[in-house]
This record gives structure tokens, C-alpha cells and sequence, in this order.
């Protein structure tokens, strides 16, 4: 054979030191392509170590002494098999042992080298090069067995020093099965390194820090608040059910501290129980105050706390909260209703004309804007427009109380034309359907006296006092017949 120039590694790793991970790659996938070659012609080396390692002149390495180089064959294989015996195949053969300390499997040692123990010597010769150490002097793990040799090789990473221990695991099966395989693992160890490099790099730790962090934070934000602010505002249900707003509220403001969304949860909480409390107006105004004091853009809850104040007769609390609920809804017919009434009530029919004209452009199917429309007209003398108003609604409505009211006007409106028999006709239709209302009583008197019927007249009058009633018509012609009574003047219409 001829001689092979250059220096083996046990010499040059002496005077160089440590090799670089890139030249450990390097020599690892040479080394690797020399025993393929070696073990396809059924041969492997048994003794690979640095000594045995050529760096030739050109920086191609060569691996020399193959004076242990054993044969694969059959026969071979059953020695080592049975050499030990086994259950199938006893055996007492006796195999030639090549041993290098330090370097040589323990398979090996016993006799029973096989092609994966040329990996384990190959693993154990990278280490001795990249740590530039003598590996007697490296610890080992007493419970694995496995060499520890990072600390002494920095500049290898992670998924290259893994491959380097499973090609120097303790028993064969552990380790690579075969050349091709190791020549593919080497393919992935470059770009496996590249990765663990940029894992473990600073940026990209702090970039993952920093993803956590908002993770963590989107977490707290998105699931933690929102559980802590629900289990406020239950708590805050809880003492609003006991009536003890004040506590209640607390809990609330906490909860809407963490989610301001609950305001609308609130407030609609507030609203409900105000529409409850229809036998404590005084309750219901300060619900809906409150309600307000968590949703300041809800014109309803402004309309239905003006209309609770006008119940109560606060008019500064009625006017102002009619104007802020039209002020969000501009063309809500119910607002422009509402405050027609409070008009109507305070007796300024223009202004109360006004606002259910205006109601009646928004709703034209609107039955009770209508309605005190045709009422407006009947006090101000314009009984035509009255007539035609309660019509109209006659058209458009079945509900008994609201026939009636129509109804009523349009015999209010015959009576002061004169038109008794009409009068009384529409009356008495009015009473059939709302036998409850004082002002029908009081018209139909009127009617009855203008017809002599003075003993229907007496008992419609009474019906007329006794009834509930806050209409000022009503009011009016009440103190009519009891000035009339109280005169003993003789009956007469009006």
C-alpha cells in the first residue's frame, strides 16, 4: 500500500488545538463517506481514532491502518451472536478483540464488533478534536455511561453535540444504523444549528419575552379582567335585589373601572326596575336617574323619567328631560306625545298643538296624538277639525278605550254644534265601550237636559262627579252644575 503524506490528527490536534464546529462538519461527513465506502465492501475498521486519521496536504483526511479491519460476513454475525450464547444459538467461539482505550465500544471489547461500533469510535474521535482535550480526562455520567464533554466545546451547538452522543450511545441500537443514514443526518445539522442559533439568540429571546408579555397581557385584558368585573356586577345584582342601591353601585363603578361596556348592562338593570315600580313613582324617578347616570344617551329612559316627573308634577324635571330625549331622538313621535301632554295638562294648548303635530309627522297611525288632538280642537271652538281628527282615528283603531275617547269628542263636537241626537248617539256609544270615563257623563248630562230627558241628565251628572278624572274640562264642568246646584237656577243647557 502506499505511504499516505500528511499529519494524523493525534499530532496535529497537539499542536492546533480545538477544531471550529464548521471543520468538525467538515471531517465528520469525509470520515463518514470513507466507512461507506468501506462498509459496502462488507469490511468495517474497529480501530478509528485520531492517530489513525491522515490530514493530507490538500486537507482531505484519509483513515489508515485497517490492519483490525474485520470482514462482515454470516459467519461473523453468528460468532457474535453466539459467542455469549443465547437462547437459539449456543456458542462458545472465541472473536479477536481490537481495543483502543478510550475509543473502542464496549460490544467491542467483549468480542462482538459489529459496523455501529465504527460510529461510536468516530463520535468519541470527533469529541477528542472539537474539545481539544485527551478523553481520559473528560468525566462520565455514572448513571448513563455517556461522556460529558460540552462545557469543553462551546462552539458546538445544541442539535450538532446530540448527533455526536447518539453516534457515541452505549449500546448499538442507539446509535445510527447505517452510513446513508448518518450522511442524511448531516444534510439537517447545518440548518438545525442555524435555527438553535436564532433561538437562542438575544433578539429572539427578547422578542419571545416580549410575545409572552402581551400574550400575557391580551390574557389578563381578555379573560381575568373580564371575569373579575362579572363577578362585581353579580355581586352588585345581588344588593340591588336587597334594595341597597348605594352598595350596589359600588360594586357596579368597580366593575365598570375594569369594563366600561358594563355601563350599558347597568344601566338597563336600573331602567327595568324603574319600569317596575309603577305603585312608587318617586322609586321609579330615581331608577331612572340612576339608570342615566350610566347611560346619559338613552332617550327613552329621558322620556319615561319625564313622564314619571309629570305624574308627580316636578315640571322642571319634566321639561328637561323631554328636551334631552328629543335632543338624541329628534323625530321619536312618543317624546314630541309626551311633551304635548305636559302642555295639554298645564292648559298652553298652543304649545301642546305644537308637539302633537309634530308627532303626528313622525306617526301618522299615532291613534291617541290623534285622539287629544281632536280633544285640542273641541276646547279651542274648531269642532270641524275636531270631527275629522276623531274620524280619521275611527279608521285606524279597535281598541275599546280608544273608540271611546274618539268617540266622546265627536259627541263634544255635536253638542256644541247643537247636533243633539248625534251628540248623543256618538256618547252613548262611548259609554257602551269605556262605561269608566267621568267626561263622557258629563257631555251626555249636557245632551240629556238639551233633550229634556232631566231624570238621565240628573243621573249622568252624578256618574260625572263621582268618576275619576284629571281632565280641566272635566274639572270645569263639574263646578258648573254645582254652581247651578247650589243656585237651585232651573235645568238648563250649560
Amino acid at each position: 500500500m502506499d505511504k499516505i503524506e500528511g499529519e494524523n490528527l493525534q499530532e496535529w490536534i497537539e499542536v492546533n488545538g480545538q477544531i471550529s464546529q464548521s471543520l468538525a462538519l467538515n471531517w465528520l461527513q469525509q470520515l463518514v463517506e470513507i466507512l461507506d465506502l468501506i462498509h459496502h465492501t462488507e469490511f468495517f475498521h474497529r480501530d478509528i481514532k485520531p492517530a489513525n486519521i491522515i490530514l493530507q496536504p490538500h486537507g482531505r483526511l484519509a483513515l489508515v491502518d485497517f490492519g483490525g479491519a474485520r470482514r462482515i460476513t454470516d459467519t461473523y454475525l453468528a460468532k457474535v451472536s453466539a459467542s455469549g450464547g443465547t437462547s437459539t444459538r449456543p456458542g462458545n467461539y472465541e472473536v479477536t478483540a481490537v481495543v483502543s482505550p478510550c475509543y473502542t465500544p464496549l460490544e467491542q471489547i467483549n468480542g462482538k464488533a459489529i459496523p455501529q461500533s465504527d460510529f461510536y469510535a468516530l463520535g468519541r474521535t470527533l469529541v477528542r478534536l472539537i474539545t481539544g482535550t485527551s478523553l481520559i480526562s473528560l468525566p462520565t455520567d455514572q448513571k448513563t455511561g455517556k461522556l460529558i464533554w460540552r462545557d469543553k466545546a462551546p462552539q458546538i451547538d445544541k442539535p450538532f453535540a446530540d448527533f455526536i452522543d447518539e453516534l457515541m450511545a452505549p449500546l448499538p441500537v442507539q446509535r445510527p444504523a447505517t452510513t446513508e443514514i448518518i450522511l442524511q443526518r448531516l444534510k439537517q445539522i447545518p440548518q438545525k444549528n442555524k435555527i438553535y442559533r436564532i433561538i437562542k439568540s438575544k433578539a429572539f429571546q427578547a422578542s419571545v419575552a416580549i410575545v409572552f408579555i402581551v400574550l400575557g397581557v391580551l390574557f389578563i385584558q381578555k379573560v381575568l379582567l373580564p371575569i373579575r368585573a362579572n363577578i362585581l356586577l353579580t355581586q352588585g345584582k345581588k344588593y340591588e335585589a336587597l334594595n341597597d342601591s348605594q352598595s350596589a353601585q359600588e360594586y357596579f363603578d368597580s366593575a365598570i373601572e375594569i369594563d366600561s361596556k358594563l355601563k350599558n348592562d347597568i344601566a338597563q338593570l336600573y331602567f327595568d326596575k324603574a319600569s317596575r315600580s309603577t305603585q312608587n313613582l318617586q322609586a321609579a324617578k330615581k331608577y331612572y336617574e340612576i339608570s342615566l347616570r350610566y347611560n346619559d344617551r338613552d332617550g327613552d329612559t329621558y322620556k319615561n323619567l319625564a313622564f314619571v316627573c309629570q305624574l308627580i308634577n316636578e315640571f322642571d324635571c319634566v321639561s328637561s328631560n323631554y328636551e334631552k330625549a328629543l335632543k338624541l331622538k329628534p323625530d321619536a313621535w312618543e317624546v314630541h306625545y309626551g311633551l304635548g301632554t305636559f302642555y295639554d295638562d298645564r292648559g298652553k294648548d298652543e304649545l301642546a298643538e305644537q308637539q302633537y303635530k309634530l308627532a303626528l309627522k313622525n306617526n301618522s297611525q299615532a291613534i291617541v296624538v290623534l285622539n287629544n288632538l281632536s280633544r285640542l280642537k273641541n276646547i279651542k271652538g274648531e269642532h270641524e277639525a275636531a270631527i275629522a281628527l276623531a274620524l280619521q282615528g275611527l279608521q285606524k283603531i279597535k281598541e275599546p278605550k280608544l273608540q271611546a275617547a274618539l268617540y266622546k269628542n265627536l259627541g263634544w263636537a255635536n253638542l256644541e254644534q247643537q247636533k243633539f241626537n248625534e251628540a248623543k248617539e256618538y256618547l252613548e256609544k262611548a259609554e257602551k265601550l269605556d262605561p269608566q270615563r267621568a267626561d263622557i257623563y258629563c257631555l251626555l248630562a249636557q245632551v240629556q237636559e238639551a233633550l229634556g230627558d232631566n231624570d238621565s241628565a240628573w243621573l249622568s251628572w252624578e256618574a260625572c262627579l263621582i268618576l275619576e278624572s284629571k281632565q280641566p274640562e272635566v274639572f270645569r264642568w263639574r263646578e258648573e252644575v254645582l254652581q247651578r246646584i247650589r243656585l237651585k237656577s232651573p235645568n238648563r243647557y250649560r
